[in-house]
């Protein structure tokens, strides 16, 4: 915009304005006015048009990524430019004007648009082409396409604006691109481009050499549109009353964007044709149902002309045709019918989702509008409704049709427009601020009417029109303006609302803070609480808190247990005796912490002020169900619930006490669990010392230094080289044990060297290959050890094909080979093995007992005790060798069994009961 080109071109549209007869300064928005900013639009059109530059393609030197743009100084030189050249060109010159433009990117092309009043995008790119058509469509917003501005005859900026429209309409949505706003790109610090590359000064056009004659005639009639709709940004306020006079601004809409302020027709607003809004309203309170239907097209069906019908009877054939649907029950819409069934089922469910969203109704039958505008000059002209009837939809099925009726609330004037007189016109109507007047049934609508006609009689551009429309309004915001407005000093006494009024920029200070949640346990005692849903302890501190009269906000996304928080906290003060106000923007966070409370018994003493329960019925009811709601004492079973409850959380308090205690190393029990089981495993060194050890925090820093100088040295002890300390015994260090410790090593190298020098001949002579890990060395050596000690004996058996059977049995033989030489350890006397084998023990068993004057076996006991009386001091045990004598004689005729099934024959050849030879 910097460009010199620039100032010729804006030369060339002041030209034009005055040769147009309109004011020749290029004064942006100060105007304040949407036709004066079009007409300089159009003006800077008809400017570049007379440059009658030729379109071109994009210069050669252009890459993948992008292209080079033409300066604005090149373009006025060469005459050439690309579609994005010209459209960066205006860009340039409207904001040289002190306008606000755009760039519109669609697939392979580029134009320009320029904001009529001053505002722009919330985002510097607007990725989406229906954000602005919607702007187009509020005529906040024109764009133009700029390649028709070239050639020897360009386009009427008109046309450039229908065909700039049609480029981004719902057909052509998959060419959107972007839209760039350079005034967002502005507030975001991208500058504009240096100028860098200029043209000489002697081929450049004086701002004065001007073609006036080929642009005299061009500046197009802008069309009419309304002045600035914006709410001008202001100052912060420095004092209270500032601050409260903005918040009440900020909640009271008085733009047009409010549609209590100009109803446009549309999906939400549906216009109907009633020749007698005042009977409807009368009816409609009588509890009449209507149903909405569609206008027949009377002329082309029946081939009426309206107007020759008037001429003969003197009868508007639309309004007969109104009236008598009206008398049977119906109200008509001009919209066809298909439309019309569509744009009802739409409100009809807006009007519920607004119920269950926000809990208030929100559908509305506009009796009567009034016709203004914001100054005698202004050309657009705007529509607020006057009497506001509640009413609702009702739909049986899906076939049956819609059926409007009145609501349950009480009908309202359009207090938004009253507040809009008096504070833009300083017009006060006192008669319609309060109640409205009435007759005998319902509203008094010709009265309501009459009242605004004499109110607005002396302002120009001010009409009451006898309309009726069907459309949904919201008056949150204005009751809660009300509400500021009438209750400023009782608001005042709250002491968060005074802070934000008196000192918002100042730490808020509160006597009362709630509790810690660790410090939690030691303040409170579960008899104190009365929360029904679970809670953690943050969730305690803030009911708490709440209890103790603290300001806080409690935060935290969704899941986390806010909801329940809240109903804790309303059944809490509920049991304190206090009363709790619970408010909240949709109706669904009421319903949620409602139904909680009514689960745990608390619903009797909910009052829902909400949707439809907030009529007088429904108010009593629930004040008649509160006040007959049985009382219960809980008396000892809360005391012994409480006491239960108690110990048990002062038992897991110890268990986190004690988890939680700082030792004197510095380490917890926690910390040290934690530790293990991230680290811990199969391979970690377990070190232990003795019971009662303490360490304080330097030993333990020790400790840890020499874990890390180990750790230094950990890789040269890993692998092949690894070895075991599980030998070393010594645990001081001196220079006697090193000098012993260096001497024994070397002889240990002398050593190693012989052994590995015998391993190698031995391995040599077995034929096998060597091993010389330190695995190998050890199996080396056990198969030494293993040669030795078989060297003559017998092995052959082990070769046969039964080998491994008779190595079984020999096993198994094993264990009685040494109970047998127990029993020949214990004998009084040595006796040999075939001795053993020959006894005949029942001869001897005979002769005993006739020895002992018994002619039956002794038992065991007897025999022991006869024995210690006969071989008293002799040591000798007749009875207890004949009890060896019967076993050592069943242990080798069991060994004799396991050689006869390992060898096929009796006995094992020979082999006596020798140990060593027989595990050989």
């Amino acid at each position: 915009p910097n460009d010199p080109a620039v100032d010729r071109v804006l030369k060339a549209a002041s030209e034009v304005l005055r040769l147009g007869g309109r004011p020749d300064g290029l004064d942006g928005y100060q105007s304040r006015s949407r036709t004066r900013v079009h007409e300089l639009a159009s003006a800077v059109w008809s400017a570049i048009s007379a440059l009658r530059l030729t379109y071109a393609e994009p210069p050669t030197s252009f890459e993948l990524q992008g292209q080079k743009v033409r300066s604005p100084s090149q373009i006025v030189e060469r005459g050439l430019a690309t579609c994005l050249d010209n459209a960066l060109l205006f860009a340039a010159v409207l904001e040289q004007v002190g306008l606000y433009p755009i760039l519109v990117l669609t697939e392979g092309h580029a134009f320009a648009g320029v904001w009529l009043q001053p505002q722009e995008f919330a985002t510097l790119l607007v990725p989406d082409a229906a954000s602005l058509r919607k702007r187009i469509a509020l005529d906040e917003l024109i764009v133009f396409e700029t390649t028709l501005a070239t050639g020897s005859s360009p386009a009427p900026f008109s046309r450039a604006i229908e065909h700039a429209k049609r480029q981004i309409g719902e057909e052509h949505e998959e060419r959107f691109v972007t839209a760039l706003d350079l005034r967002r790109a502005r507030m975001q610090r991208i500058r504009p481009l240096a100028i860098t590359d200029q043209p000489e000064a002697s081929s450049v056009a004086k701002p004065g050499d001007v073609p006036v004659d080929a642009i005299g005639d061009v500046l197009e009639a802008a069309p009419a549109l309304p002045d600035f709709d914006l709410v001008e940004e202001e100052a912060a306020p420095s004092s209270a009353a500032g601050r409260l006079d903005r918040w009440q601004r900020k909640l009271l809409d008085l733009t047009t964007r409010n549609r209590l302020l100009n109803v446009k027709p549309g999906a939400t607003a549906i216009k109907l044709l009633c020749p007698d809004p005042a009977r409807l309203e009368d009816e409609l309170a009588d509890g009449v149902s209507f149903r909405i239907v569609g206008m027949p097209g009377l002329e082309g069906a029946a081939g009426r002309d309206a107007g020759l019908h008037a001429q003969r009877t003197g009868e508007v054939l639309d309004e007969a045709y109104a009236q008598d649907a009206l008398d049977r029950g119906e109200l008509l819409s001009p919209m066809p019918a298909e439309k019309l069934d569509a744009q009802l089922v739409e409100l009809y469910r807006k009007a519920r989702l607004d119920l269950a969203e926000g809990g208030a109704n929100t559908l509305f039958l506009a009796v009567g509008f009034l016709s203004w505008r914001k100054s005698a000059t202004d050309a657009k002209g705007y529509r607020a409704p006057l009497i506001l009837l509640p009413v609702k939809l009702e739909r049986r099925s899906v076939r049956s049709g819609v059926k409007l009726s009145i609501h349950e609330e009480e009908p309202r004037f359009n207090l938004t427009l009253l507040q809009m007189l008096r504070q833009d016109f300083e017009l006060e109507i006192p008669e319609l601020a309060g109640a409205l007047p009435t007759d005998a049934s319902g509203i008094d609508v010709p009265r309501v009417w009459n009242l605004v006609r004499r109110a607005v009689r002396d302002l120009a551009g001010f009409e009451v029109v006898e309309e009726v429309v069907l459309g949904a309004f919201s008056f949150a915001k204005y009751l809660m303006w009300k509400d500021l407005v009438d209750r400023t000093e009782a608001l005042k006494a709250n002491p968060v609302v005074r802070h934000l009024l008196e000192t918002p920029r100042e730490p808020y200070e509160c006597d009362m803070v709630p509790p810690r949640p660790e410090a939690l346990d030691a303040e409170v005692s579960p008899g104190d609480l009365f929360t029904p849903l679970p809670a953690d302890s943050s969730q305690l501190a803030a009911v708490v808190g709440s209890a103790r009269g603290c300001d806080f906000v409690l935060d935290g996304p969704p899941g986390t247990g806010k909801s329940q928080t809240i109903a804790n906290m309303i059944a809490h003060n509920l049991a304190l005796g206090r009363k709790v106000l619970f408010v909240a923007e949709k109706r669904a966070a009421l319903d949620v912490v409602h139904r909680r409370l009514v689960a745990h018994g608390l619903g009797p003493f909910c009052l829902e002020l909400h949707s439809n329960k907030a009529s007088k019925a429904d108010v009593l009811r629930q004040l008649d169900a509160a006040w007959t709601a049985a009382e219960a004492e809980p008396g000892e079973v809360w005391e012994r619930r409480a006491t239960e409850l108690k110990l048990s959380r002062d038992r897991l308090n110890r268990l986190v006490t004690a988890l939680h205690m700082r030792h004197p190393n510095g380490l917890t029990l926690y910390s040290a669990i934690g530790r293990v089981v991230r680290d811990g495993g199969i391979d970690t060194v377990r070190l232990d010392w003795p019971v009662g050890t303490h360490h304080d925090e330097a030993q333990l820093e020790t400790l840890r230094e020499i874990a890390r100088r180990l750790d230094l040295n950990r890789p040269a002890m890993v692998g092949e080289r690894a070895m075991s300390f599980a030998h070393i015994a010594r645990t001081e260090w001196s220079n006697a044990w090193q000098a012993e410790l260096l001497v024994s090593a070397a002889s240990l190298g002398t050593a190693a060297r012989i052994a590995t020098g015998a391993r190698d001949r031995f391995v040599a002579s077995l034929g096998a290959e060597p091993d010389r890990t330190a695995r190998g060395l050890a199996a080396t050596a056990e198969l030494a050890t293993a040669l030795r000690d078989a060297n003559g004996l017998d092995l052959t058996f082990a070769f046969l094909p039964d080998g491994a059977k008779a190595i079984a049995h020999a096993r198994e033989a094993l264990p009685l080979v040494n109970a047998y030489k127990a029993e020949v350890g214990e004998l009084s006397g040595p006796m040999e093995e075939a001795a053993v084998r020959t006894a005949k023990l029942d001869v001897l068993d005979a002769e005993w007992a006739v020895a002992t004057g018994s002619f039956w076996p002794l038992s065991h006991f007897r025999r022991r005790a006869v024995a210690r009386q006969l071989g008293a001091g002799s040591g000798i045990d007749p009875a207890a060798d004949l009890l060896r004598l019967r076993t050592m004689q069943g242990v080798l005729a069991r060994i004799d069994d396991l050689a006869t099934s390992a060898s096929g024959t009796p006995g094992w050849g020979g082999v006596d009961t020798d140990t060593t030879r027989l595990s050989g």
